[in-house]
């Protein structure tokens, strides 16, 4: 099966700083001119497939994937686990006092999110000239561009504010970069989707390449992010209460129709939690609505054998004396069979960000969330006696146990069964921890100091695919899953948001509870709310539970204004200043630019 990403177009592009806008008069080496290249069928549609190539290469898995930190990073549920000392990362996770344009993170989302717009900005004004298409093929095809410029716009605004707006291909570079109102923006992302609701097909013959669904869900998010600027947030016109009122129908409306027609538009919410992120389901995802796809074939990938990483910063430290580990564990891409019949295999993680405290918290004992996305328990994979982990001295004292365990084969533990398990809710005594034969920590000692979490944590494992790890050094253990970039159960949650907005908290509440009793061990309704439930912090706690790591959370606090407020929960961050509400221009961009005074933000 051909991938999005294989055809990238032939474009010359001149770089400003970390952006680049695209020529239409590079030599083709084809002997033809790229103007005539596209104006074809053939040379269209390899048009429109470059403008995936950003997302996969930079944005979403095969760069450093700092796009992570982009979109999850200095919120409430996020914390750093290097105690301030990893650099960048760092100053993004707490807001360091020197977090600013010099902290690189952003730099990825920046760049890939404007080369994209450069590609779709060529892909939707050469739609008129092709020749060789059917008019519902060529609008179908230049959709998927209107799509794709308008989930980038999307995130340029929402991250940056109102800053430089190119709708048209360049042939030249843009030495002093003019900047448009957030209002600008809006009005271009809501046109695009028009466009696209109208034209993207229902289902596409090459797995990855955007739906209609995946249209009607952006445009819910997008009308429901611009209708909360009735405070002029970042280069904005505040909007008014009319036009508040419009934008939240037209979200309804949006929302209402693809959760309403959810069959017939090719998706479906799955019945059980675990089938959500079960590494069987990757490439067939039936709530993904949007998905960057990435290849075990190096060829297809745009990064050759660097494959996918975007799961690894999340991953809870192991193989070392301060985190998840002991003798009897390795990285290794080779499988083990657990005790349970699943495949194990275990990679060396980076161990920057755990869930804080308070996201654990968030999981009651009937939501089944929790299992379905963190790994709490890891397997022996190499025993030190045949087919059986016998204990050391160093492990026990490692975990706090007594060394009568060694030498003692009561404590052996068999090759695939159970070499450490993570406590959460109800706390292990030393008595309970000294019977187990296999090591044990408490999630509560991982957070003995709010301010300085440790490395011993659960793993989010959402993308995490170890059925698809790619290649042979578990050091670097990148896989060729595909990042859901948007899914069903987000829209209910956005459903449920636009009705709270507008006084429904009814509707708002039985959208909540399709998921929550979804999420419900044995979906007998008991994690089910009521309409006296519904508030702005009980919709940010369920956007966490539901959510967490797929992209959003930076952007869900800002859309509910409450980003200031939900840092108090998160005991690293002292820093919590309006300016926050928009991340920084990178220095590499204000270095090329003629007014990089004019185009920083706001107290940076």
């Amino acid at each position: 099966m051909k991938k999005i990403y294989l055809y990238m177009a032939i474009t010359a592009c001149t770089v400003v700083g970390t952006m680049s806008s695209c020529s239409l008069e590079e030599e083709n080496p084809s002997a033809i001119s790229t103007s005539q290249e596209w104006a074809t069928a053939a040379g269209y549609e390899k048009l429109v497939n470059g403008c995936y190539f950003d997302l996969v290469r930079i944005v979403y898995g095969q760069a450093e994937d700092t796009y992570i930190i982009s979109s999850e990073a200095g919120t409430d549920i996020w914390q750093d686990v290097r105690g301030g000392s990893n650099g960048n990362w760092s100053r993004a996770l707490i807001y360091s006092n020197d977090f600013g344009a010099n902290t690189s993170m952003f730099q990825e989302a920046y760049s890939g999110f404007y080369g994209t717009l450069s590609q779709c900005n060529a892909a939707i004004a050469y739609a008129d000239k092709v020749q060789g298409l059917k008019e519902d093929v060529k609008n179908a095809l230049a959709a998927e561009a209107h799509f794709l410029r308008a989930h980038v716009l999307f995130n340029i605004v929402e991250y940056w504010g109102g800053k430089y707006l190119p709708l048209e291909p360049t042939s030249s570079a843009v030495t002093s970069l003019p900047m448009s109102t957030v209002n600008e923006f809006y009005d271009a992302i809501l046109a695009d989707l028009d466009f696209a609701k109208q034209h993207l097909p229902v289902s596409q013959a090459v797995y990855g390449h955007v739906t209609r669904a995946a249209a009607y869900h952006l445009d819910a998010k997008a009308a429901l992010t611009y209708s909360t600027y009735t405070d002029g947030l970042g280069n904005c016109e505040a909007i008014d209460n009319a036009k508040k009122n419009e934008l939240l129908q037209r979200a309804k409306q949006s929302a209402d129709y693809l959760i309403n027609n959810a069959s017939s538009l090719g998706v479906r919410l799955y019945s059980n939690i675990d089938e959500v992120f079960d590494e069987k389901n990757n490439k067939t995802n039936a709530e993904a609505l949007f998905v960057i796809t990435h290849s075990s074939i190096q060829a297809l990938n745009p990064r050759g054998n660097y494959y996918n990483r975007s799961w690894k910063h999340w991953d809870s430290y192991n193989n070392a004396n301060d985190g998840i580990g002991m003798s009897g564990m390795t990285p290794t891409y080779d499988p083990v069979k657990t005790v349970n019949g699943d495949n194990y295999r275990l990679a060396k993680g980076n161990c920057y960000m755990t869930p804080s405290k308070y996201m654990f918290d968030l999981y009651g004992e009937k939501d089944g969330r929790y299992k379905a996305f963190f790994i709490d328990t890891w397997y022996i994979n190499k025993p030190n006696d045949g087919n059986v982990y016998k204990w050391t001295s160093t492990d026990a004292n490692r975990f706090g146990l007594s060394e009568s365990r060694v030498g003692n084969a009561a404590y052996n533990i068999n090759k695939g069964d159970t070499a450490i398990y993570i406590a959460r809710g109800k706390n292990l005594t030393q008595e309970q921890r000294e019977a187990l034969r296999y090591g044990s920590y408490n999630l509560e000692d991982n957070f003995k100091d709010p301010a300085n979490p440790g490395k011993c944590f659960p793993t989010l494992k959402k993308n995490l695919c170890t059925n698809l790890f790619c290649g042979t050094n578990a050091s670097k253990p990148y896989s060729s899953a595909d990042c859901i970039i948007y899914r069903l159960a987000e829209t209910y949650l956005l459903s449920a948001e636009i009705a709270w907005r507008m006084g429904d908290n009814a509707t708002a509440a039985q959208r909540i509870n399709t998921i929550r009793n979804r999420a419900c061990i044995g979906h007998d309704g008991s994690m089910n709310v009521t309409v006296n439930d519904i508030n702005a912090n009980f919709l940010l706690d369920e956007n966490a539970r539901e959510m967490i790591g797929e992209w959003q959370r930076w952007q869900t606090l800002k859309r509910f204004r409450l980003l200031l407020e939900r840092l108090q929960l998160n005991p690293q961050i002292v820093q919590r200043d309006q300016h926050l509400y928009l991340r920084p221009i990178m220095q590499q961009e204000l270095n090329v630019i003629e007014n990089p005074e004019e185009y920083q933000n706001p107290g940076y």
